[in-house]
């Protein structure tokens, strides 16, 4: 729902329009690409991607109707009820307990876990560089993070507090 929300909208997650409007695509337009388009891309534009007869039952009941939601209410759709294959794989809400339970997010340092997904809207002072310093800590945290910036030359051997990637610095 980020990713449609971008191409309707131009906007990056922090809000910033980063594209011009005779850029930006209808929410039409936007659903054909990750629906049919994503179909083609791997040939099986014959059974996914639409509903129609033949075609793979594979749908969401959506907590709001993206065609109506107000546009910066985009990206925080989600799937309230998820079938794949006719399994029932995700249900939350009136939905919940329907669904298998998930395994844990893994890795276990990804922010993913720590603060949900991209379309979570961030709790007050988790905004911009505090969720990244929230981050930055989590990952810091993380013997299995660390140890796949030690094996990369990224981090010197044993704990440090200071990370050496780059992107954290």
């Amino acid at each position: 729902w980020v990713a449609l929300h971008w191409l309707v909208s131009g906007r990056a997650v922090s809000g910033r329009r980063l594209a011009a409007d005779h850029n930006r695509l209808s929410r039409e337009q936007a659903l054909e690409l990750y629906t049919l388009g994503g179909a083609r891309l791997t040939g099986e534009e014959a059974v996914k991607g639409r509903l129609t007869v033949g075609s793979y039952a594979d749908l969401a009941v959506l907590s709001a109707d993206y065609f109506t939601v107000p546009e910066a209410d985009i990206p925080h759709i989600e799937s309230v009820l998820t079938v794949v294959g006719g399994r029932i794989v995700h249900g939350a809400q009136e939905h919940q307990g329907l669904a298998p339970d998930l395994p844990s997010v893994t890795p276990a340092w990804s922010p993913v876990a720590r603060f949900g997904g991209y379309h979570a809207t961030p709790a007050p002072g988790l905004g911009g560089v505090t969720q990244a310093r929230g981050v930055t800590e989590a990952v810091l945290a993380s013997e299995e993070q660390h140890a796949w910036r030690e094996a990369r030359g990224l981090a010197a051997p044993g704990r440090s507090a200071t990370p050496l990637d780059p992107c954290f610095l």
